[in-house]
């Protein structure tokens, strides 16, 4: 690693390199690289396409292709990411869903997602948050739930609980 006087953080040259080699890849090869480092949706790898200004007609060809060879499938993306907010982020229903939108996951996917998210599980979510935030006060704890999404019958309950919880 070298350390750049003018911009005061260490160079990695290695990152610099693939970075220019980033710059210089065709539609399908990038695209194919995004899909390699993490699972994307449909409409994500398109808005990042379009970010890096390749044609619309070939970003079609290329999403074609990467679904017809099954590197893309949104409702397997869509399902794996609903399991892993509900298994390991502490949010509420509504929480989820805003998720899903900025996934750009389609809102009939979403719909059909949310269907099994019955408020059981909530109240199991709504029991990990209040276990991670026992020193809160009951307010503390309302506006903890509602800024992460819970509906309010999912966690009332345990507002009305004694302080020890």
């Amino acid at each position: 690693m070298q350390y750049s006087v003018s911009k005061r953080k260490f160079r990695n040259p290695l990152e610099e390199r693939v970075k220019k080699l980033r710059e210089k890849m065709p539609c399908k090869e990038y695209a194919l690289f995004l899909v390699s480092l993490r699972a994307q949706g449909t409409e994500q790898l398109r808005e990042k396409l379009q970010r890096k200004n390749y044609e619309k007609k070939e970003i079609a060809e290329t999403i074609d292709r990467l679904t017809e060879l099954g590197y893309l499938n949104d409702a397997l993306f869509a399902e794996t990411y609903f399991e892993n907010l509900l298994r390991f982020k502490n949010f509420g229903y509504y929480g989820v869903k805003k998720k899903l939108m900025l996934k750009k996951i389609p809102e009939k996917e979403i719909s059909r997602l949310l269907k099994g998210f019955s408020v059981k599980k909530e109240e199991e979510i709504a029991q990990r948050v209040l276990r991670q935030s026992a020193r809160k006060t009951k307010e503390q704890l309302a506006r903890s739930f509602q800024s992460k999404g819970f509906r309010l019958e999912s966690f009332v309950k345990f507002l009305t609980l004694p302080v020890d919880y």
